[in-house]
């Protein structure tokens, strides 16, 4: 028997209803992720929320626009439309959730211009579901609304699903519709500054007229840009044809500057008649215009400013007509585009300029810092380099003399002058006074300058003009000299790109001049300690006789100066009968320990070693010589008891003899502590390296070993003798 139900439930391919549904919902969400276009997106969500609640009877889908702050979506035209913010949509948007209304929408809502066909019967509910976009500052990408019965739990689960799978299509679409228009922007950008991309300022000055001549229909025109070193406007082209000498004209002082000062266009119907006009500074090339527009560069800035870095200049349409305000408009847009170019031109070649200024001043500090030596020729060189830097006729250096508060020319156009030639007192004159107060002076024109002395121009018949007069200090900040740059070669007068340079070359100045005083103070210091090194050594010297002595007959067995010498028993202190019997006992502890045959250790050479590091201790209660003999001895007599010490070869053995004999050397009878806290020169010497006074011990054995006839390992090859010194260092240590 065949069920009732079976022909009117199930279609031709025999599929249950849940499945016909399930194949309608899926279609309608492929439709809505494969859409590119807001209509298309529009419609397929509009189909998927009639599958996810199926008792829908009027419904809608809207993509926002999201760029802006207003309330807008996309109309079937894929235009934008704004909405006010007010009503259910702008609450939904506003609140970020899902709404369910219950009462009715009221007529003057703006939801009744998108569904004008809404209708609330009794029953059903109005739901607002706003899908959102978490990862990107919660924004409201999309808006789903319908009418219908009240929704079950699985009715609101399929709107959750539906709301991730619309929040993927919405951003896909909008991520498009950005692209597109961002590609639009950039075309049309390209379009006008696909060419101007040049580093050079010259050609992308001609490439830029040439583009505004043929906007503007001009006559002529030319492009000034400001170069802030001098403060005048420059331009590099005429008529898009490049120039053999630029044209400069003052910001202060033509009408170019006035636009470029104000930031305004200014616009000339009849320029013989406008006051602003003056045809002896703005007059370019001897053309005479009728009409003149002039229109302010502006580079726009990463913050939103905007400052102006040169003046368009167009003169004179070629049908005769005054320019218009479309004119102005019309060059603007060019100017907008081109403007960035010629700003990334112009940082490019500032780049450049200090670029070749930092290899100068690197060359500079090369060339000052070779002549350290020399504090004389150092001045010398110091002005040399200025007059190069900064292209100036003459120069002078004075030096501050402390003691009287005087400024002492040392260099005067290259040449070194006798001390004391001549003098001015701090705060006379130019010079004085920028050692007075620090600072950097430039005069362009030091014959109206009040304080420029105008005799020493007549004296030497040199005729004064500029001026660039700039303090030396030191690294304290304080002033040690004035040097002072005359007349500017090739030039109206010193720019500030000059005082940036005299500055930053100030500072090469004062480090060299430090930096050769100290070089000489280290220079005497090293001398007087040298001298005072010789003089220890020459009352430390070994008298020919006392060597003599020790070395004419064969060293005697070391039982000679007691039977118990080479037992523990024995107390050098007190058991030995003099002091002058240590040096010769010393050698013979040496020779029975079979060190001197064993590495050749001259007699004359050991001997003189042996006086000097007696001679080289002081007379402390302590650590005297007769406490390093002991410790000698102590080696000595464990060599003996032990059967020639097994634990050590014969070169360690050799070591920790030397090292016993020379461990206390001059020691001053305090301890490392004390030299620390009273800050003695040991102290300052060797606190950095470890142990004050063990380091010093060390460093004065090195000094017998390298004085005259003392080296006693002379003969030892450079591998034996680093190891040795080794082992001694360990031993100091």
């Amino acid at each position: 028997m065949v069920d009732s139900h079976t022909t009117s439930n199930y279609d031709f391919l025999f599929r249950r209803p849940s499945a016909v549904v399930l194949s309608g919902y899926e279609d309608a969400i492929l439709s809505m992720g494969a859409a590119m276009i807001p209509t298309e997106f529009t419609a397929a969500a509009k189909r998927c929320l009639h599958f996810t609640l199926p008792s829908m009877s009027t419904g809608a889908a809207l993509l926002l626009d999201t760029e802006n702050n207003e309330l807008a979506y996309f109309e079937e035209n894929d235009k934008v439309k704004h909405l006010p913010k007010m009503g259910v949509v702008w609450d939904a948007v506003r609140q970020r959730m899902l709404e369910v209304r219950r009462s009715p929408v009221p007529d003057d809502d703006p939801i009744r211009t998108i569904m004008p066909n809404l209708v609330q019967n009794s029953g059903q509910v109005f739901v607002v579901a706003p899908v959102v976009d978490n990862q990107h500052q919660c924004k409201v990408l999309a808006l789903l609304l319908a009418v219908c019965d009240e929704p079950t739990e699985g009715n609101y689960e399929r709107l959750r699903l539906m709301e991730r799978n619309t929040l993927v299509a919405a951003k896909r679409v909008l991520a498009h519709l950005n692209s597109e228009i961002e590609k639009k922007r950039i075309g049309n950008m390209l379009t006008v500054c696909g060419e101007l991309i040049d580093l050079d300022i010259v050609s992308l000055s001609v490439k830029v007229l040439k583009h505004i001549m043929e906007v503007s229909n001009a006559k002529a025109c030319t492009l000034f840009v400001y170069e802030d070193v001098t403060q005048e406007l420059v331009a590099y082209t005429y008529n898009g044809v490049p120039l053999d000498k630029e044209i400069r004209k003052p910001v202060a002082s033509c009408i170019y500057g006035e636009c470029f000062t104000t930031g305004e266009i200014i616009n000339v119907n009849n320029v013989p008649q406008d006051m602003r006009f003056n045809p002896r500074m703005d007059n370019i090339r001897d053309y005479e215009p009728t009409h003149l527009l002039c229109i302010p560069v502006k580079d726009r800035g990463t913050q939103g400013t905007q400052s102006v870095i040169g003046v368009l200049v167009v003169c004179d349409k070629k049908n005769d007509r005054p320019f218009t305000k479309h004119d102005e408009e019309g060059l603007l847009y060019s100017l907008y585009f081109c403007s960035s170019m010629l700003n990334n031109t112009l940082v490019y070649q500032r780049e450049l300029a200090l670029k070749k200024q930092n290899e100068v001043l690197l060359q500079v500090a090369k060339n000052l810092f070779t002549s350290l030596d020399n504090i004389s020729s150092l001045l010398r060189e110091i002005m040399n380099e200025a007059r190069r830097l900064t292209n100036a006729e003459r120069c002078s250096l004075f030096l501050l003399d402390n003691s009287t508060k005087n400024l002492v020319a040392t260099v005067f156009n290259s040449d070194l002058l006798k001390e004391g030639a001549l003098t001015i007192k701090v705060g006379q004159g130019i010079a004085g006074y920028v050692a007075q107060t620090g600072r950097t002076v430039n005069i362009t024109d030091a014959q109206k300058h009040p304080q420029f002395f105008k005799e020493v121009d007549k004296s030497t018949g040199f005729f004064t003009k500029h001026i660039l007069c700039f303090p030396i200090m030191d690294s304290n900040g304080a002033v040690v000299g004035v040097a002072q740059l005359c007349n500017k070669i090739n030039g109206k007068f010193f720019t500030k790109y000059d005082e940036e340079l005299a500055n930053t070359f100030s500072v090469y100045c004062g480090i060299s001049i430090y930096h050769s005083k100290l070089y000489n103070a280290v220079v005497a210091s090293h001398s007087r300690s040298s001298l005072a090194t010789e003089l220890m050594l020459y009352h430390m010297k070994v008298q020919p006789e006392e060597l003599e002595k020790i070395t004419q007959s064969s060293l005697p067995p070391t039982t000679s100066f007691h039977p118990n010498f080479c037992k523990m028993t024995f107390c050098p202190k007190i058991q030995l009968k003099a002091n002058d019997e240590t040096v010769v006992a010393v050698m013979s502890m040496m020779n029975e320990m079979d060190l001197i045959n064993k590495f050749q250790l001259h007699p004359d050479t050991l001997g003189r070693f042996v006086f000097m590091v007696k001679k080289g201790y002081r007379d402390p209660p302590y650590h005297n010589w007769m406490h390093a003999f002991a410790v000698a001895h102590f080696l000595y007599t464990l060599y003996c008891c032990s059967n020639r010490l097994p634990c050590l070869d014969d070169l360690e053995v050799l070591a920790v003899f030397v090292s016993c004999l020379c461990h206390d050397i001059d020691h001053r009878g305090t301890n490392n502590a004390f030299q620390v806290c009273s800050k003695s020169p040991l102290a300052a010497l060797y606190t950095s390296e470890g142990s004050v006074m063990e380091r010093h011990h060390l460093a004065q054995t090195l000094c017998i070993l390298n004085s005259p006839g003392c080296n006693i390992f002379e003969n030892f090859s450079d591998s034996v003798y680093s190891i040795l010194l080794l082992s001694g260092k360990i031993v100091y240590c």
